[in-house]
Parts: C-alpha cells; structure tokens; sequence
C-alpha cells in the first residue's frame, strides 16, 4: 500500500523531477508502480504485456519530464490513463483480442473474494451471496467501482480514462451499488467492498 505523505513533500518531488533529477524520478516511480501494476492487470492477463506498458509510460515520463503540464496533484490520473491508453495500443497492434476495435478492455476481478470472506466471516452465504453479486456487474462497472474506490478518482477522472460522460462514470456507480445492493443488502455491502478494494 502507498504511503501517504504531505502535499509539500510532492511539491518539492515534482519540482526535482521536472529539473530531471533521476532520484525524484525513482521516488515518483517506486510510489506509484505498484498501483500501476494492480490496475494493468486487471486490464490485461499478459503480466509481459503490462509490464512493457509500464517500462513504456515511465520512460516517455522521464524524457519528457521538462514538458509535462500536468501539477503533481494529477500525476496518478496521467499514469493511469496513459497505462491503459498504451495497454488498448499493444493489444491493437498485437492482435491478441479482437474485440479492442471497441476499445474496451475486460477487467478481470481475481480478488479471491471467496477465501478471504471466509477467513473473516466464516460464513458461507456472505460468500456465496457476494461471488454472485460481483458476478452480476458488467466490466465496465467493475472498472469504475475500482477507480473509484481503489485508487479515489474523481467522476470526471474516471470518464477520462474510460472515454465516456462524467454522467456516463455516475449511472455505472448507482447501477453497480445498486445491483450489489439487490443482491447482498444493504448490511453486507460494506463487507463486499471492504474486501474490493483491498486489492
């Protein structure tokens, strides 16, 4: 998990890293990497694939560190959506899904949601009532919940990366908690995303 740290210490790690200052190149890169990877791989099974994409976006990064607009505050919304731009390229090129020409990927959810509810609940109708809620929400759902919970963007954020409406990120988020609402109650909820996020 990322260590959260004052906005002046990012102030002043951005400020390094845009003079070119390889060492706060490699803090910006060790804070973020993890994340990264998390979401890359639920975009996309090919660990090769995923990483090359990072390898990519973070030497594009520190090449073009002198040039980038964007303040440090957006830095992990530029490195997610440049993450997943780069992911829909190498598919595309690679020919590995065929149904990219929509530019969707799946998102995979491999929480190991049903071992870890039962560690903690030891209950196996929570399990088997939140397995078969997740089962009930679309893809693209799964995304928005995760960029929303998991890494804390913001709606209009979120339309970004995915390339849809903020109204578009707001009706999949009502949708999902409602279908996860319907299936598991309002009492279980909590537990379900307590565990979603956590990957």
């Amino acid at each position: 998990m990322r260590k959260e740290v004052n906005n002046d210490y990012w102030m002043a790690i951005w400020t390094r890293f845009k003079t070119g200052d390889p060492e706060a190149f490699a803090v910006l890169y060790n804070y973020h990497i993890d994340s990264l990877y998390n979401y890359g791989a639920k975009l996309c099974k090919d660990s090769g694939v995923v990483k090359d994409s990072l390898q990519d976006i973070f030497l594009e990064l520190f090449q073009k560190h002198d040039k980038i607009k964007i303040s440090h505050e957006y830095l992990r919304f530029y490195l997610l959506l440049a993450l997943k731009r780069k992911l829909i390229k190498k598919l595309k090129a690679d020919r590995k899904i065929s149904h990219l020409l929509n530019k969707e990927l799946d998102f995979y959810t491999e929480y190991s949601i049903e071992f870890q509810i039962m560690e903690r609940e030891k209950n196996a109708e929570i399990d088997r009532k939140v397995t078969n809620a997740l089962q009930h929400l679309s893809s693209k759902q799964k995304e928005v919940i995760y960029l929303r919970f998991n890494e804390s963007l913001g709606y209009n954020e979120i339309a970004s990366i995915l390339d849809i409406n903020i109204e578009s990120v707001r009706k999949q988020v009502h949708r999902a908690l409602k279908t996860v609402r319907e299936i598991i109650g309002n009492e279980l909820i909590t537990a379900l995303f307590v565990v979603f996020i956590k990957k």
